[in-house]
């Protein structure tokens, strides 16, 4: 089981590498060996980081997941070859030479992921690059260029011939369906992944007083599209990775993103007063934006942040309270 709730960060990974200025979309898919309550065979495809396409063997058939209640995003795709793609997904991931891979697995769950696209860079189209994992491990990197195999399956290398084959079905028939429903996609859902949202940007500091140490994070939220570059600095000179607690890009409930990072000073090092700066940059901003801060300035706003939190609760019950007492004395006519 915890091979099927755990994918593979391929998705993540993939996406994040793609620059700020190039549209994708991908397609991941999934083929279970075994019996569980999740469809044998299912695809989620994206475009950069929006759900567009639900389908799996249980339904048979796809879903749109930009406009739900709306079939005719289903019906521009199916006419752009969208059918021939998930075919040829399902197929090549049941073809016989997994089948007698799977074969020696007797026993369990077996689990077949399969992580297929294509990027267009300022209407500049790439070609399309696929990544096969078994059970969590990588197996296949494909694209018309390069193909690897993990030395764990060579019954997966092909011959000369079957290169060849695989070759020219991608470029005549996958790379022309890829980017079209990639351009489609990004006319129908250009107000939300061509938005741009400026990232707001702040420094946290809290001190352990038992220890001393002071704890600065530099935070950056609500900015849209993901990629963004936020570095910490000590004199102007760039903070060693190793001294720092990176933050994932994490999704905020507004369609936003904010990630952080964090740095430990220790007492003797706060005393030398080094400065220090939050630098980020990113697509909605003209120009990089920089946060400086020095050890003993201002209090920490975390500590701040609590005692006001606890205040404003304070004064509400005393309010809810008074408000009662008034009540009832009307109630009995006082």
């Amino acid at each position: 089981m915890e091979r099927i709730t755990a994918l593979l960060f391929l998705l993540q990974a993939t996406v994040t590498v793609v620059n700020t200025g190039s549209h994708s979309i991908w397609v991941f898919a999934t083929l279970i060996y075994g019996q569980t309550q999740f469809p044998e065979f299912s695809i989620l495809a994206f475009l950069d980081d929006l759900q567009v396409l639900y389908y799996d063997s249980n339904i048979k058939k796809m879903i749109s997941r930009s406009q739900p209640s709306s079939t005719k995003g289903v019906q521009d795709i199916m006419h752009l070859g969208a059918n021939i793609v998930v075919e040829g997904i399902y197929s090549g991931m049941k073809r016989p030479t997994h089948v007698r891979f799977f074969d020696s697995h007797t026993e369990g769950v077996h689990v077949h992921q399969r992580l297929a696209g294509c990027v267009l860079d300022n209407d500049k189209p790439s070609q399309v690059m696929l990544w096969d994992a078994y059970d969590g491990t990588e197996a296949i990197h494909y694209d018309t260029h390069n193909r690897t195999v993990s030395p764990l399956w060579p019954q997966l290398i092909w011959t000369t011939k079957q290169a060849e084959i695989v070759r020219m079905r991608f470029i005549d028939i996958y790379q022309p369906i890829c980017i079209q429903i990639l351009k489609y996609y990004l006319e129908k859902e250009k107000n939300i992944v061509l938005r741009k949202e400026r990232p707001r940007v702040r420094l946290i500091q809290k001190t352990c007083r038992e220890t001393g140490v002071v704890k600065v994070s530099c935070l950056a939220t609500g900015f849209y599209p993901r990629h963004i570059n936020l570095t910490m600095l000590r004199d102007d000179r760039p903070i060693p990775d190793e001294e720092l607690i990176f933050g994932e890009v994490l999704p905020n409930g507004d369609g936003t993103y904010q990630t952080r990072r964090t740095l430990s000073i220790s007492s003797e090092k706060a005393r030398e007063k080094h400065r220090y700066t939050c630098s980020v940059t990113h697509l909605a901003l003209d120009n990089k934006l920089d946060i400086n801060w020095e050890p003993g300035e201002g209090a920490d706003v975390a500590v701040i942040s609590s005692v006001v939190v606890v205040l404003v609760l304070v004064l509400v019950l005393i309010f809810a309270i008074a408000a009662f007492i008034v009540y009832k004395k009307r109630r009995r006519g006082i």
